[in-house]
């Protein structure tokens, strides 16, 4: 018996991040051009994992042994990343330091209390399984509008062929007006 489903649908690759201080100009669609603003973070170790936890409530009455309803009472999402590049910028931002340049000047945390939240695009990588022009291969593009670094930040250094990674977990927040992200599909639906 055949499954049924649809293999273009099936995504592969980890795609492409670029992250950006509060407030920067979102992109448009999943196609248009970043603006100069969004920087790219390199090479991970195992791509991106985005979780969304929802908890919720049943809501029971004395006159059924079954909830009558669920309610869901909060939902936190979260990206988490192993930056594989051991950059002062990607260091910085994983300790909330917002966006610095990748220069020489020496390099202190911020001052608990201050630190900086970042925005976040996943981009993504062209299917090498695709063929060229298939609705599938169009980009795709989840845009998360307020990061805040949180959790462990554990860095080993060892022998080859292990490298230094960054590991970070970002939070994704609710902005002011806004939801906490956004997806551009392709022209085939898929995100």
């Amino acid at each position: 018996m055949a499954a049924g489903g649809t293999t273009t649908n099936v995504q592969l690759g980890p795609g492409r991040l670029y992250l950006a201080p509060i407030g920067t100009t979102e992109p448009v669609s999943a196609s248009a051009a970043l603006p100069s603003a969004w920087l790219a973070v390199g090479y991970t170790e195992d791509g991106t994992t985005f979780t969304v936890s929802l908890t919720n409530e049943e809501i029971e009455v004395a006159e059924e042994i079954d909830a009558i309803l669920t309610v869901n009472t909060k939902r936190t999402s979260e990206l988490k990343l192993n930056l594989a590049e051991f950059t002062k910028r990607n260091y910085a931002a994983a300790l909330g330091s917002g966006l610095l340049t990748n220069d020489a000047v020496a390099y202190e945390p911020p001052v608990p209390g201050t630190e900086q939240k970042i925005m976040i695009v996943w981009d993504s990588n062209e299917d090498p399984t695709v063929a060229q022009g298939s609705p599938a291969q169009g980009n795709r593009r989840w845009v998360f509008r307020q990061c805040n670094p949180t959790g462990d930040l554990e860095i080993h250094r060892q022998k080859a062929p292990n490298k230094a990674l960054i590991p970070v977990t970002f939070k994704v927040e609710k902005p002011s007006g806004l939801q906490p992200f956004k997806v551009f599909p392709n022209s085939n639906g898929l995100i």
